[in-house]
């Protein structure tokens, strides 16, 4: 660890060159939990009206700056967008399930309009033929409960209006089984040993890097969560940290080892300064070019490190139905499912946690799979904090 942190204080200077063109344009087309992809241009799009729904254009006009906000092209109909741009403003969904659900509604928007109608004239038996159409394109299903979850969301909406007893959100709800239609994933995520963790951190050269990917391994959050953590966040006195869940929204507060304590305190009070150039601001792990670095310029990093480490490889080729690459805007065939990932890396983390006895119900803690949306910060909170703190000490990187 002491070598880690005199090795970056040399990096300091290298931060701080001015004129440095910024590398951290990205490459990534893609979303790797959700599976799906989204256009970041919406500004640059020109709005038009929609073949099908009428009130497309005006809800366009209506949110351009919320779905400018949120960087997505929505899908052309206008109760989608209601829905999706006023969830976010209510934070009734958060950001990240707003992408998320605007995906899996462009689907259903595109395979509507093909059929002549708009979302509120969809009824049961067009919204069962919409999953047998996804389930054609080989989902998973987890990206299968999220499309129905969107579309309930949009639907449900559009009822709240409405006055019938039997409501066809309703029928989805008790109809629409993700299990039935989802297909085996054809790969099985694999972590990464301790030597791959090292060869990763070798690689990076940049202090903020090496942190972000410590961070990832030894408290597990979500890339977009990682990449919105603030100073403020960060509890060194109490050695914790309140991360983010990008999904359903909220907080939860994780312990930090001594080790994450140590690095954390030098970057914050010796290096972070280095990256800000346009005069101080929230976010923990900064972009150069100022603000929130995005998650998928970190994605780029993991994946050129694992590249570059020789740990890299293909798992998974994933097959792309010619109407998705059309929906997609891309001419490939087939995704390919590289080993190692960002999402791996939160993988990783919860293969410590297991091979360190924390038991079953902490570790899902960890990773924000369940909440308990009455108990708040308390005891049983408390004491998962507190198991953690006590089973794991995180990763070795003495000999880094």
């Amino acid at each position: 660890m002491t070598r880690l942190m005199s090795e970056n204080r040399k990096r300091t200077e290298y931060t701080t060159e001015s004129g440095q063109q910024s590398t951290e344009v990205s490459t990534a087309d893609q979303d790797t939990n959700s599976e799906n992809v989204e256009d970041n241009n919406t500004s640059e799009k020109e709005t038009a009206d929609s073949e099908i729904c009428e009130c497309y254009g005006e809800m366009h006009e209506k949110y351009q700056e919320t779905l400018k906000k949120l960087g997505i092209t929505p899908p052309e109909c206008g109760h989608c967008i209601e829905y999706l741009c006023e969830s976010c403003i209510s934070n009734l969904l958060a950001e990240g399930s707003v992408k998320n659900y605007n995906s899996s509604l462009r689907f259903l928007v595109d395979f509507l309009h093909e059929e002549g109608m708009c979302v509120e004239d969809a009824g049961f038996v067009e919204i069962r033929r919409y999953f047998e159409y996804r389930a054609g394109m080989e989902r998973s299903k987890s990206s299968l409960q999220n499309d129905k979850n969107a579309v309930v969301g949009a639907i449900g909406r559009l009822e709240e209006e409405e006055d019938e007893f039997l409501k066809l959100t309703w029928k989805i709800k008790q109809n629409i089984d993700p299990n039935r239609y989802a297909v085996d994933s054809g790969f099985d995520r694999e972590w990464l040993e301790a030597e791959e963790i090292e060869k990763l951190l070798a690689e990076l050269d940049d202090f903020r890097d090496q942190l972000m990917l410590l961070c990832s391994v030894e408290l597990g959050p979500r890339k977009e969560a990682l990449c919105l953590i603030k100073t403020s966040d960060i509890n060194l006195k109490e050695e914790t940290i309140e991360l983010r869940n990008t999904k359903i929204g909220g907080t939860y507060v994780m312990p930090l080892t001594e080790k994450l304590v140590s690095l954390l305190e030098h970057w914050i009070s010796d290096v972070r300064s280095s990256y800000i150039q346009n005069g101080d601001h929230e976010y923990l792990f900064p972009s150069r070019q100022g603000g929130e670095l995005s998650g998928s310029t970190y994605i780029d990093t993991v994946k050129k490190a694992a590249e570059d480490a020789g740990i890299q490889e293909e798992i998974a080729k994933i097959p792309v139905p010619e109407r998705q690459q059309k929906a997609m805007g891309i001419d490939k065939d087939y995704r390919s499912k590289q080993r190692v990932d960002v999402h791996s890396l939160r993988h990783t983390f919860s293969r410590l946690l297991k091979k360190n006895d924390v038991s079953k119900s902490a570790r899902s803690y960890a990773l924000d799979h369940v909440r308990d949306e009455t108990d708040g910060y308390g005891k049983v909170t408390e004491a998962y904090i507190r198991e953690i703190r006590n089973k794991f000490n995180g990763i070795d990187i003495s000999n880094i």
